[in-house]
C-alpha cells in the first residue's frame, strides 16, 4: 500500500515540475509557426511591389495568395488568432492567454478595405493580397 502512495506522489511531483515546461514548448512552437505566417504574407506584398504594376482596384490585376491555418489547442499548441490592420501597416498575432506580437509592415502601404481583417479560430485560411492604385500605390488584403 505505500508503494502505491508514494508512486502516486511522485508522479504527481513529476507532472506538477513538467507541465510548466511543456506550456513554454507548447507556445513557442505556435508564436514559431506564426512568425513564418507573417513572414510569408510580408514577402508576398514585397514581391507584389517589386515586380508587378498596380491596377485600378476594380480591375484584375496581378496577386499573391497565402494559406495558412491556426492550430488548435493541443498537446503541441496554443490556440492563436492573427489579424491585420491595413490603417496601420500592422500584421500580429495572439497566443491564448499572451500579449499581442506585432510587426509594422514599412514601405508596402498594407490596405485592408473593411476593417482590419481578423482570423480566430483553429482553420485553414486564405488571404488574398493584390496591388492596386488608388490613391497612390498600395496593397489591398481580403480574404480569400
Amino acid at each position: 500500500m505505500i508503494r502505491i502512495v508514494l508512486a502516486v506522489l511522485l508522479t504527481v511531483a513529476l507532472l506538477a515540475a513538467v507541465t510548466p515546461a511543456i506550456d513554454e514548448g507548447r507556445s513557442a512552437r505556435t508564436a514559431t509557426h506564426l512568425d513564418g505566417v507573417t513572414d510569408r504574407v510580408e514577402r508576398a506584398a514585397r514581391s507584389l511591389r517589386a515586380h508587378e504594376d498596380p491596377t485600378r482596384p476594380s480591375v484584375a490585376g496581378a496577386r499573391r495568395i497565402v494559406r495558412f491555418r491556426l492550430p488548435s489547442r493541443s498537446w503541441t499548441a496554443v490556440g492563436a488568432s492573427l489579424w491585420i490592420d491595413g490603417d496601420r501597416d500592422l500584421i500580429g498575432y495572439r497566443l491564448d492567454g499572451g500579449h499581442p506580437h506585432r510587426r509594422t509592415i514599412r514601405g508596402i502601404d498594407l490596405r485592408t478595405p473593411d476593417g482590419p481583417v481578423v482570423f480566430e479560430g483553429a482553420s485553414r485560411y486564405r488571404l488574398v493580397l493584390s496591388l492596386v492604385q488608388a490613391d497612390g500605390v498600395g496593397v489591398t488584403i481580403t480574404r480569400g
